[in-house]
């Protein structure tokens, strides 16, 4: 017979190693920082510093620092293990009891932590990647003197400092200019994260993050900078508008409320709008909140697709109340699912107060996004682009401006090995920008073919009038060699205040 045979006794065993080294795989550098920032929120803590570690001008480690309440032997040793989750708080920010080590050891080859508490002995623990359920204590004079040599600009009488030796997702490269390079993208990439994920705490003021970089040859660090909070719903609301307005579900028989938003159009310049420079659609949809912790930037679950016409649409929820229990947060807290139950309830929600559907909330906005990209066609005759911008560009030029009786034209990135950044050709009717410049210009490397709409605009704009004849008289020669001459000034100039700006904060 099957299913008969009784259970004589249960066991709790601990994970094997392989299982342990599978934990956090899906981790980025930002999601694993902002997972060691929860645990200190979860101490109390008011000020956390964010370090990276030079040496020989590479970054060799990173350090995260903050003043909460710290922890003794018992405690940091229940932190470390992963077979031991701890009672969590309703207001904690932990959910799985594997941030720490997870989000650690998806980056570094090995995780020490040293923390100290009122009433105890500074503790010291740590693990390697490669056998991470084996916990090793660090001496304690070692952890005292470690603590003690911080250098920090806020008291530091009780504390943690997780620490990561041998990171394996840092640069490589020898070159500095590389290292300087990666180092600004990452602290960049940081400071967008972390005010975005932390945005109510840091505007509350209850939290202040800082990063700086500490030199180990010179026992010093540059000055700290600061993390702003970046609200996704921080523009200011329009006179007379509707929104943003309570979005109203019901679940389990008790009723929650969400709060929906239409991004004004024009403030969709905005860096709360661009978060951290992603197109405005990439961050349309629902932002998920717990204990104030934005969990989900942006996307639908599936209650509908991402769409431009949808792009002015944020919805925000806080899952402490009813809908809790019908989500499932993602082991990197950047993401959660909903259960049917939940997807239903927020397809069925309604907006105050008068009781409008989800539908017809999208529909309003839709309206509003065609109504702000209406444009009024000027007697000015252009050229018309063609790749290199995109559809919404395209549409506007069409809408604006008269074409000229010409084919169009294509603005494509290209590798020049001349100092020219702009290279115009007649034949191809093609304006070619030098892919040198790129991080220059659109400040970052890419691969997406309509970036840079502004600067490509403006080119169109210059060079549209060479595309109307078949061939080039010495006028237009003459001037588009003087274009060319001031172009490429500009970017030198340009290159020269960036190699400026690198070295001023490498005196500070």
């Amino acid at each position: 017979m099957i299913g008969v045979a009784r259970v004589t006794r249960v066991r709790q065993t601990s994970p094997d190693p392989s299982i342990a080294k599978a934990v956090g795989r899906h981790h980025t550098f930002e999601t694993a920082i902002a997972d060691l920032v929860d645990n200190s929120l979860d101490a109390d803590a008011s000020r956390v510093l964010v370090r990276f570690v030079e040496s020989d001008g590479a970054i060799t480690g990173l350090q995260v620092i903050d003043d909460g309440r710290g922890m003794d032997s018992d405690q940091i040793d229940s932190a470390m293990q992963y077979a031991r989750k701890r009672a969590y708080a309703d207001g904690d920010q932990g959910h799985f009891g594997l941030g720490l080590k997870a989000a650690s050891l998806s980056q570094a080859d090995t995780l020490n932590v040293y923390s100290q508490t009122y009433g105890a002995l500074p503790a010291g623990r740590t693990i390697g990647a490669d056998n991470p359920t084996s916990i090793g204590d660090l001496d304690h004079d070692d952890v005292a003197g470690v603590l003690g040599g911080l250098r920090v600009d806020f008291p530091l009488t009780h504390g943690t400092v997780v620490e990561w030796v041998g990171p394996r997702t840092f640069l490589s490269s020898r070159n500095q200019r590389d290292r300087e390079q990666w180092l600004e993208q990452r602290i960049a990439a940081l400071k967008t994260h972390l005010g975005i994920v932390f945005h109510r705490h840091l505007a509350s003021s209850r939290l202040a993050i800082a990063i700086d970089v500490f030199d180990k040859q010179l026992g010093e660090s540059g000055v700290p900078r600061k993390i702003a909070p970046l609200n996704p719903f921080g523009y200011k609301p329009l006179p007379n508008d509707r929104f943003p307005t309570e979005l109203v579900y019901s679940i389990d028989g008790t009723t929650g409320v969400a709060v929906a938003h239409v991004w004004p159009a024009s403030q969709a310049g905005l860096p709360e709008f661009r978060l951290g420079g992603r197109p405005g659609g990439l961050a349309q949809g629902l932002y998920f909140y717990r204990n104030n912790r934005l969990l989900q930037i942006g996307g639908w679950n599936t209650l509908t697709v991402d769409r431009p016409e949808l792009e002015y649409v944020r919805i925000a929820v806080d899952i402490d109340g009813p809908l809790g229990r019908h989500v499932t947060i993602n082991p990197e807290k950047a993401g959660l699912e909903l259960d049917a139950d939940a997807k239903g309830a927020l397809m069925d929600a309604r907006l105050a107060p008068d009781g409008s559907s989800l539908s017809a909330y999208l529909a309003v906005a839709e309206l509003r996004r065609r109504e702000s990209r209406r444009y009024v066609k000027a007697p000015v005759a252009l050229v018309s682009p063609r790749r290199g911008l995109s559809a919404s560009m395209r549409a506007a030029f069409e809408e604006s401006v008269e074409t000229v009786d010409a084919d169009p034209v294509d603005i494509r990135w290209w590798v020049d090995p001349t100092e020219s950044p702009v290279h115009f050709d007649l034949e191809r009717r093609t304006i070619w920008l030098n892919s040198a410049y790129r991080a220059l210009i659109t400040g970052a490397d890419g691969s997406d073919n309509e970036d840079a709409p502004l600067i490509k605009t403006l080119l169109t704009i210059l060079f549209s009038r060479y595309f109307e004849g078949s061939y080039l008289g010495s006028r237009e020669k003459a001037e588009l060699a003087a274009w060319d001459q001031l172009l490429t000034a500009a970017v030198r100039d340009e290159s020269a205040r960036q190699e400026k700006e690198l070295r001023d904060d490498e005196d500070l």
